[in-house]
């Protein structure tokens, strides 16, 4: 971990993000019985002393590709899916056990449990810095009075929450306020009354983020300026600007530019996929058909420090992922989970459940935000001199970008901009 500090400023470019999902489970069928053991065959492993998710990159990448429209503006959180299905693989057995071992590239409930609880422990640590925040909430909401195994209530402690699903209203306004509260307002309404009113376990995930960046962007420095979403249309969008050395490089299994933009002490950073200009308007398209795990990797890898003309846009995105979500996760080859063949008895003992539906809802806004600039700094960028040698990176077309926990190694969030 970089433990480099930055230069204190009064003026900030604030980033906060946020996203959250729900995995509903209803009631059906089935009969079984339930093993000796509780979640795993050892609930007190021991969790690793630096958790590591770049394992899941691969779930991450494929899943981003599955959900992604092909047109308009989107942001996605792979990570926030991932720990939610992680919750119901806790109380999976048989094959639906299997499937999200594979598709999650866990490899068992012992080490996945440890692993998870590592996690968690490091986000709620980073939430002291003030430079950089991390909020990553899972619950479980289980009907009051459902047989949930006592084993699991014990070891999932302040994960699990019982409320009345029969009463929707209140069940529902719980579980907004729980989402509220952890997006910081972001995020005020993750379910309805209607979406939950059958529901016997809800799993809930939520997921905030707010980042300052290491380099600071002036507000003077900005300008009103033209945003091509194709090579004869253009609108006009708020556009930063700053000059300062950024990690950058060319990808060419990607055919585009990759520039990192770090967060203060580097607990993460935004990298951003800039395709190259062939003047044909397909060009992001193009690069997300190629973008792949493998390529992923050395994309973000083979960065080096350069002088860097940056101009970036300051937009906000904001969407949901519903029955898209849970088709998604189907095809990816989680199937047992979503149908009469779903095998959650690690949860309730006599058979009975499977996850009806799935909610995913994001938002992402870069703002500027500080009352007072350094006078030293404050100049307009056009009146500043630059030395001749420095790399233009001006992302006046449609973009790729990820947010990196550099921590622990994970993609928090995807998204794509293609018009203001």
């Amino acid at each position: 971990m970089d433990t480099r500090r930055s230069t204190p400023a009064r003026m900030n470019l604030l980033t906060p993000i946020s996203a959250a999902g729900i995995l509903v489970l209803s009631a059906l069928t089935l009969a079984g019985g339930v093993g000796p053991q509780c979640i795993s065959r050892n609930d007190d492993t021991s969790p690793p002393p630096r958790p590591d998710l770049g394992h899941i990159t691969p779930f991450s990448v494929t899943l981003f590709k599955e959900v992604l429209p092909s047109t308009g503006n989107f942001v996605f959180s792979p990570y926030s899916v991932w720990s939610a299905l992680v919750l119901a693989y806790f109380g999976s057995g048989g094959n639906t056990q299997a499937q999200l071992e594979q598709v999650l590239q866990l490899t068992n409930k012992a080490d996945t449990l440890a692993l998870y609880r590592a996690v968690t422990d490091l986000h709620e640590a980073q939430d002291s810095k003030p430079n950089y925040t991390l909020n990553a909430a899972n619950k479980l909401f289980v009907q009051e009075y459902y047989p949930i195994l006592e084993c699991v209530r014990h070891v999932l402690g302040n994960k699990l929450q019982t409320v009345n699903f029969r009463r929707s209203q209140k069940a529902a306004a719980i579980i907004n306020q729980y989402v509220r509260d952890t997006t910081r307002g972001k995020i005020s309404q993750l379910v309805r009354p209607r979406e939950i009113s059958r529901a016997h376990i809800v799993i809930a995930n939520a997921v905030y983020f707010k980042g300052l960046w290491e380099q600071q962007f002036l507000p003077d420095n900005t300008r009103l300026e033209k945003f091509y979403p194709a090579p004869d249309q253009h609108a006009f969008v708020d556009m930063m600007t700053q000059e300062n050395r950024f990690p950058i490089g060319y990808s060419g299994d990607l055919d585009a530019q990759v520039l990192e933009i770090p967060y203060r002490e580097r607990g993460a950073s935004m990298f951003v996929f800039l395709p190259r200009d062939r003047n044909t308007g397909r060009e992001l398209d193009d690069m997300l058909r190629q973008f792949q795990p493998a390529s992923l990797r050395p994309a973000i890898g083979n960065l080096v420090k350069r002088n860097v003309l940056l101009k970036f846009p300051k937009f906000r995105l904001e969407n949901s992922l519903r029955s898209e979500l849970t088709g998604a996760l189907i095809r990816v080859g989680i199937e047992d989970l979503f149908s009469t063949d779903a095998n959650m008895q690690g949860f309730f003992p006599t058979g009975g459940l499977k996850v009806k539906d799935g909610v995913h809802s994001v938002m992402v806004e870069f703002t500027e935000e500080g009352a007072e600039i350094n006078p030293i700094q404050k100049r307009v960028f056009g009146h500043l001199s630059y030395p001749s040698r420095r790399v233009p990176f001006v992302a006046n077309r449609p973009f790729l970008f990820l947010i990196l926990d550099n921590y622990t190694n994970s993609i928090l969030f995807f998204g794509v901009f293609r018009k203001p």
